[in-house]
């Protein structure tokens, strides 16, 4: 039995690293290149660089004391610290540096899945003051359960089993992360007239507080919502069955929230299970336990 802390790992760097590294430099590079056109942006450009380097600063250390049994412990800190930070230092930014907008495109998306009608429209007549309470329930839910199921994925599991998780989990957020920062997205509560639900109640009002605190609405496109909820069930149901059972109706409940609260369109749910899906099957393979020197 193993678990986190215990230094067993051979790793030097691992799958995550090089994953979340690469994301760090893709953002970083797309600052750079954008700056020239948008001076403004040097403060977020300039967040974005100190990310990059303070994260390969902390990799270059685990790579050299290996063995120590503090490792396993920053990795994880380090690569979820890093993706969670990442969520709120991209949002307004992303309005800035890029110049165009997918809200249109995705609507027009949704409407062909929906034979001309809009899920969006649809939700917001149907949703009602009881609905908007419970709905936003399940919507904030959506962060203990994020921030449980990460505790459970890195304590206590074999090394191994750890690291596969930290690689899944890395490339969902990361190719989430490329399509917020290439298809910025506000999402149908910004984008299409009408649906936004009025102030509803105290936990209404408790979601509305949080979703300003991050930086307000944006990175519609993918949900990760979805794609990390998804994720965390896939990943549990090839480890633990009846904890991955559990997990899938929390899922299906948070994707739908999404679609009554007019945050997403449902092809962002739909593009975030693929997400999750192609993340899990990395996390299975070989790949995800890759090391280099």
């Amino acid at each position: 039995m193993s678990s986190i802390g215990n230094g067993s790992s051979q790793a030097r760097v691992l799958a995550s690293d090089w994953v979340v590294l690469s994301l760090l430099f893709i953002v970083a590079a797309t600052f750079s290149l954008r700056l020239p056109a948008v001076p403004e942006a040097r403060p977020a450009w300039a967040l974005q660089v100190q990310i990059l380097l303070a994260f390969a600063a902390v990799v270059a250390v685990m790579a050299w004391r290996p063995r120590d049994m503090w490792v396993p412990w920053v990795r994880a800190l380090a690569t979820v610290f890093v993706l969670m930070i990442l969520y709120s230092s991209l949002g307004a930014a992303v309005f800035a540096i890029i110049p165009w907008r997918a809200d249109a495109f995705l609507e027009r998306a949704d409407r062909v899945l929906f034979a001309g009608h809009s899920p969006a429209v649809w939700a917001a007549r149907h949703i009602g003051a009881t609905g908007l309470e419970f709905w936003s329930f399940i919507y904030g839910f959506f962060v203990p359960f994020l921030y449980l199921s990460i505790f459970l994925g890195c304590v206590g599991r074999p090394d191994t089993e750890r690291d596969e998780f930290l690689a899944g989990f890395a490339v969902t957020y990361a190719l989430a992360y490329l399509g917020y920062l290439f298809l910025p997205t506000m999402g149908p509560v910004e984008s299409i007239a009408g649906v936004a639900p009025p102030p509803g109640g105290p936990i209404h009002r408790m979601v509305l507080a949080g979703v300003a605190s991050t930086g307000g609405n944006h990175g519609a496109f993918p949900s990760l919502h979805v794609g990390a909820s998804a994720y965390l069930c896939l990943f549990d149901w090839r480890h633990s069955l009846l904890r991955g059972m559990t997990y899938a109706p929390v899922v299906a409940l948070i994707g739908f929230s999404t679609v009554f609260l007019q945050y997403h369109y449902v092809v962002d749910l739909l593009t975030g299970l693929v997400i999750a899906v192609c993340a899990n099957r990395f996390a299975a393979s070989p790949a995800a336990r890759t090391t280099a020197a």
